[in-house]
């Protein structure tokens, strides 16, 4: 199974390194910046599956790069990743369209899970237009199906009534 392609947003360096090291360490192809500015360069230029983003950066943080992002509409779960964790900036980015909200220091494990979990949610919102493609066509054929059994059965019977198998 592929992993999805995660972009890291934080400000601080050694953190930034560290969870870049770890997660490439662990299969998942990973790129870093260090402000929202360049995380916006790149989301439009290259396609993500999840942003991970640390709240609070200098000038823009996280919480205007998650609305950015979701103006743009770009099929792209995002994580929040603060130390300043409380109820009121877990709401803040929720209602900014964040998908999922960690607190400093991160437990790798529940980082890796919460990442499986979205991508796990992106990969059936994606293979559900196919899905819905499929039983489209296969409704197609049953109609094409159903009308020449109706158009057999009329000139069978000349009665007007319409007869199925």
């Amino acid at each position: 199974m592929t992993k999805p392609r995660l972009l890291l947003v934080d400000d601080d360096k050694n953190t930034l390194d560290g969870l870049i090291k770890i997660l490439s360490r662990d299969g998942f192809p990973v790129s870093g910046v260090l402000s929202v500015y360049d995380a916006l360069n790149l989301v439009s230029r290259e396609n993500f599956d999840i942003v991970l983003t640390d709240m609070k950066m200098p000038g823009m943080g996280g919480l205007s790069l998650i609305q950015e992002v979701r103006k743009r509409k770009l099929p792209v779960a995002i994580v929040v990743i603060t130390a300043y964790s409380s109820e009121k900036t877990a709401a803040e980015a929720a209602k900014c369209g964040a998908d999922y909200y960690l607190k400093k220091p991160v437990n790798i494990k529940e980082l890796e899970f919460v990442i499986g979990k979205l991508w796990e949610k992106q990969q059936l919102i994606t293979q559900n237009p196919l899905a819905k493609e499929q039983l489209n066509e296969r409704h197609n054929l049953s109609v094409l199906l159903s009308r020449k059994v109706i158009r057999q059965s009329d000139k069978g019977e000349g009665q007007g009534m319409n007869k199925f198998g």
